[in-house]
């Protein structure tokens, strides 16, 4: 494949992000064991385990710090650290949270791992926990967490990618007609004429696992079917290793890469061993794609096939089945689309939601007199029963 570096725009697939306000009252004087919802249906606001009353507007953070004197710096807006003797705190205000823009959070996460002041690995995970250090209106909460575009575990990869007849040379297999922003948040829909060496197509899911050892993922194959005429088959693995990065791959992004015009383009899934180092190759990449491509490592990132898809979904569990959905649906949409596909406002009554907050899974709380919870937002790794 032949690069032309000053034809690329390079798209991340991720929606722009605003701000809002957010103001919350707790209810208790202790820390809380659970997510509580508000039942104000104009400005919903979400505030995660552990919230006290007197920190509605105030909270501190511990983290591990590693050896040594990096530089803790604040950020941009009043987000503060510091170094203690073996950790640093950090103080999260909600005037600096609300001055805050989520990529301007996951930036500055990183760059106090690229200085020394956190461990490595650890820039996600102090951002996550900055957003659930206090109470925020669900719109907020979700534009912060828009700021951080890696892939990650509560996330699956959907690749369809075509079939060829055997011997077929490689090359061009399909003319991309028209391409134009898909129903879904997040997705493309693409209109094509096939090649006559494509007799079928294949469907493809990835899953996002929890590395054995340390901060990070692996890419590993869940599911493949094949579609040639009117047989349908399901091998063990894809019939293509796309994902095969090396030991070192722990964190990844995808991205959409237009080359001569936006009906000529190609996917890229990148990946690195911390996240700084993603951050540092995502801007190396999005300044010149051709150049990145020819010198990086090819165990550090995947060029999908032309004429191949791809999507990222989150995953959640509704009555304990895996359900891969669109970024943006909320309970109500994962309920609806479940195997059950009922009414959601009949199952008010025993409805369940689970969140995830520091990794592990704590009951959302909400005024079972209405049915604020069905407009919940979902952003992965959600269970849902009743």
């Amino acid at each position: 494949m032949v690069l032309q570096a000053k034809s690329f725009a390079v798209r991340r697939r991720v929606p722009a992000i605003a701000i809002l306000a957010a103001a919350f009252q707790m209810a208790c004087g202790h820390p809380s064991t659970v997510f509580r919802l508000s039942a104000t249906p104009a400005a919903p606001v979400l505030a995660p385990p552990g919230i006290l009353e007197k920190a509605a507007d105030r909270a501190v953070l511990r983290v591990s710090a590693p050896a040594g004197k990096g530089a803790c710096a604040a950020s941009p807006h009043g987000l503060t650290v510091q170094r203690l003797r073996s950790a640093v705190r950090v103080t999260v205000t909600r005037d600096a949270i609300a001055a805050t823009t989520g990529a301007e959070l996951f930036e500055w996460t990183v760059e106090l791992e690229k200085q020394g002041c956190i461990a490595a690995n650890e820039a996600f995970h102090l951002a996550e926990n900055i957003v659930d250090a206090l109470p925020l209106e669900l719109a907020r909460r979700r534009q912060l967490l828009q700021g951080r575009t890696d892939l990650r575990s509560v996330q699956s990869l959907n690749v369809v990618a075509p079939v060829m007849k055997p011997g077929a040379p490689t090359g061009a297999l399909a003319d991309v007609i028209s391409t134009s922003e898909g129903k879904a948040p997040g997705s493309i829909d693409v209109e094509v004429k096939s090649n006559p060496a494509v007799i079928g197509y294949e469907v493809d899911w990835y899953d996002l696992v929890p590395r054995d050892a340390g901060p990070g993922f692996r890419i590993v194959p869940r599911s493949a079917e094949t579609h040639v005429g009117a047989t349908v088959e399901h091998p063990a693995v894809p019939t293509v290793s796309r994902f095969a990065f090396g030991p070192d791959a722990r964190w990844y992004e995808l991205f959409m890469m237009t080359k001569v015009s936006t009906n000529d383009f190609d996917f890229v899934v990148f990946s690195a061993p911390t996240p700084e180092e993603l951050r540092r190759r995502d801007a190396d990449f999005q300044r010149d794609a051709a150049g990145f491509l020819k010198t990086a490592d090819p165990a550090t990132y995947s060029v999908l096939p032309h004429g191949t898809g791809i999507n990222a979904y989150m995953r959640v569990r509704v009555n304990g089945t895996l359900l891969d959905l669109p970024p943006g649906n909320s309970v109500q949409q994962a309920i609806r689309l479940s195997k059950a596909a009922i009414d959601p406002s009949t199952v008010l009554t025993g409805l369940k939601v689970q969140k995830l907050h520091d990794g592990k899974l704590y009951p959302v709380e909400w005024d079972h007199a209405g049915d604020q919870i069905l407009s919940l937002t979902l952003e992965g790794g959600e269970e849902i029963s009743w």
